[in-house]
């Protein structure tokens, strides 16, 4: 299924069958996390995590607003991010562990414990066209059916370690949550 077909008929599922009519982009969304830890939470309270923390002033799109997920990634800020040159690299190859991933929509769950360290294997189409360099390898987990978060309604996810990971002057994670998305449109499409 297209990501649009399925923005559409998760949308009018809810009620909402003004998206279709909603201007389409593509949108990537992004929190970072420090500390040292062996749990992330990424989305909630990101209104206490200005620019360039988040990317988002809420943990819910607004209306017209719906993302769905094609995509996601997960990179390492070196400390001194974003004032560093080079700063950025792939988390999964930086010395994380077993990162599993759980995603939840609305209270609930649409992703259960993903692997994110999948991506980092040659047995899917994630991890294509990386170099032998394990600093610029692939970090994109991608997906085969895109996941939709509807506007107005709350999200977040959680990302558990098998080892504590990180501190504040080392750095920070970042989870990205990439895909097409739509834009409030009380016009016309462009």
């Amino acid at each position: 299924m297209q990501s649009a077909q399925q923005i559409i008929g998760v949308n009018e599922r809810l009620g909402n069958y003004a998206v279709a009519d909603m201007q389409g982009t593509t949108r990537a969304i992004f929190d970072i996390g420090s500390g040292v830890s062996d749990n992330f939470t990424f989305f909630q309270n990101v209104q206490t995590r200005p620019y360039p923390l988040s990317n988002l002033s809420s943990n819910r799109f607004e209306i017209g607003e719906s993302l769905a997920i094609e995509s996601i990634g997960l990179i390492f800020l070196a400390a001194g991010y974003p004032n560093q040159a080079n700063g950025v690299n792939n988390f999964l190859v930086a010395g994380a562990c077993n990162p599993l991933l759980n995603l939840f929509i609305g209270n609930q769950r649409v992703i259960k414990d993903l692997d994110l360290s999948y991506s980092l294997n040659g047995l899917g189409s994630s991890n294509a066209g990386t170099t032998a360099s394990s600093i610029s390898a692939n970090a994109v987990f991608r997906f085969e059916t895109p996941i939709v978060i509807p506007p107005q309604i709350e999200f977040y996810a959680t990302l558990q370690l098998s080892i504590p990971y990180g501190n504040v002057e080392a750095g920070s994670i970042a989870l990205i949550l990439q895909g097409t998305g739509t834009l409030l449109n009380p016009k016309s499409n462009f």
